[in-house]
Order: C-alpha cells, then sequence, then structure tokens
C-alpha cells in the first residue's frame, strides 16, 4: 500500500511538473490545428486517430475525425483553457445508421489524454497536436496541480461508477470469500472514502465514517450514494490542499483493483479492460 501511493504521488508530481497553466493563451491557440494520436479499448488493442480541429469566435469547437471504424464529424466541442478540459461529440455515420462518440479529455502541453464512450466504443485515446515534437511549444509556462490531480480521479472514479452499473442488483451480496467484504460493502466504502477524503481537501474537519457501508446495501440505493460522493469529490479536485486529494485517488485505484477481481470471478469484465 505505502509503496503503490509513493508511486502514484510521484507520478502525479510528475505530470504536474509538465503541466501547463494555460490561462494566458485562447482555445484557437491551444486547440486549433492537426492532431494525431490512437484509441482503443485498452493498452494493446489500438486504432490511429487524426483530428482536425477548428475553433470560431465563440470559442465553440468543430472538425474532422477519421480512423476506425467510419470518419466522423466533431458536431460539438468544448474547451476550458483553464482547466484543460477537453469535450467532443462525434457524428459517426454508418451502414445507413448513426452514432454519437464522446471524447472526454484534459489537455496538457500539447497532448490531449481521455475517455471514449458511445454505443459500442468504450476506451480510452490519446493525441498529440502536430503529431510530434511540436507539442510542447503549444502551451505557455507554468504548473496546473488541479488539472493532474483531476485526470487521475475522473479516470478511476469512472471505473469505479461503471462498475457499480454493470454488476446486477442480486450480485451485490456477492463475495469470494466469508473474510473480505461483499460486492456492495465494498461500493459503500469506497463512497465512505470520497466523503472523507474530499472533506479533507475541502479544509473541513472531519473524521471516518463507515455511515454508507452501514446502511441500506441495495444497488439503487449505493448507485446513488457513490454518484453522490463521486461529485462532492469532483467538485473539490481544484483545491489546493492536494495530500488528500492524493490519497483518494491512490485509496480509490486499490480497490478498484478489488472490484476487477471481484468482476472477473462473477465472469464480467471490467471497464478499465
Amino acid at each position: 500500500m505505502k509503496i503503490k501511493s509513493l508511486l502514484l504521488v510521484c507520478l502525479v508530481l510528475l505530470l504536474t511538473a509538465s503541466a501547463a497553466a494555460q490561462s494566458g493563451a485562447t482555445a484557437a491557440d491551444l486547440i486549433a490545428g492537426v492532431w494525431k494520436g490512437d484509441m482503443g479499448p485498452n493498452e494493446t488493442t489500438r486504432f490511429p486517430i487524426l483530428m482536425t480541429l477548428k475553433v470560431d469566435g465563440q470559442g465553440a469547437i468543430s472538425g474532422l475525425i477519421t480512423g476506425p471504424p467510419q470518419p466522423g464529424e466533431i458536431k460539438t466541442g468544448s474547451f476550458d483553457a483553464k482547466t484543460g478540459a477537453l469535450k467532443l461529440e462525434v457524428e459517426v455515420k454508418g451502414d445507413g445508421s448513426v452514432i454519437r462518440v464522446n471524447f472526454d479529455g484534459t489537455v496538457i502541453n500539447g497532448v490531449a489524454i481521455g475517455r471514449v464512450n458511445g454505443p459500442g466504443v468504450v476506451g480510452d485515446f490519446k493525441i498529440t497536436k502536430g503529431g510530434g515534437d511540436s507539442a510542447a511549444s503549444q502551451q505557455p509556462n507554468g504548473v496546473d496541480t488541479a488539472t493532474a490531480l483531476r485526470m487521475g480521479f475522473r479516470e478511476v472514479s469512472g471505473w469505479v461508477t461503471k462498475s457499480a452499473d454493470l454488476v446486477p442488483a442480486d450480485k451485490y451480496n456477492y463475495k469470494p470469500t466469508q473474510s473480505v467484504r461483499t460486492y456492495g460493502q465494498l461500493i459503500a466504502h469506497i463512497a465512505d472514502s470520497y466523503n472523507y477524503y474530499c472533506a479533507a481537501a475541502s479544509g473541513a474537519k472531519t473524521q471516518w465514517s463507515d455511515a454508507v457501508e452501514k446502511g441500506s446495501l441495495d444497488k439503487a440505493t449505493l448507485v446513488q450514494k457513490l454518484k453522490q460522493a463521486t461529485d462532492a469529490c469532483d467538485a473539490v479536485y481544484g483545491s489546493s490542499q492536494a495530500p488528500p486529494l492524493i490519497m483518494n485517488i491512490a485509496h480509490t485505484n486499490l480497490h478498484y483493483g478489488n472490484i476487477i477481481t471481484y468482476m472477473r470471478m462473477m465472469g464480467m469484465t471490467p471497464p478499465s479492460s
């Protein structure tokens, strides 16, 4: 646990050191242009993608994307130069159907990474402006700790939320062995941890509470409690009190590892796979 936490802290610090403040540049400066990279459901299955992005005078993003399975048109998009948050909604036409695929990520030093979601499309993406060494020159100098932390939390909390949704209600009392929590208790424990660490990050004096884990453990209740705790955490990931936020990410990653084991033993595929 201590080793994992230390590694995570080092990773966050490295991300922070390379992150740009971005507040001095416009969306057009940071986003408009050609982006190259890849996307895929896991680390080993990747598909090349090419995006050509445009930014109008109001900051709205449009453009085109080429890559599997069919080319797409970016219908709506937004970018926050202060936080680096990038959101794109892509319309893909093919085989007589139209689907919408969402790209939700963060831009740091001319590199955008994040998640891809749509009908039959779940995974992650990484794209670089210009597709080469010029990316580092696209950002002003500075450090954005909040962006690095928010990226880490949104990734792992997204996996936890999807796992809670995927597992059927009748499996919430499942546990691999009698010495560990049930699946429902595990989800509840994560919600309790969000409430504790993120309250601490907001400056509140708080003590650990097992209120969620000691309450109703049915799926409907826990999914709602988890959402409330996740939303509350997300709201404080701009806080300057980084230590509780780092600990929260480390703790969530630890228990998402438990979730993976539980889901595999239930014959299910975890959302990060």
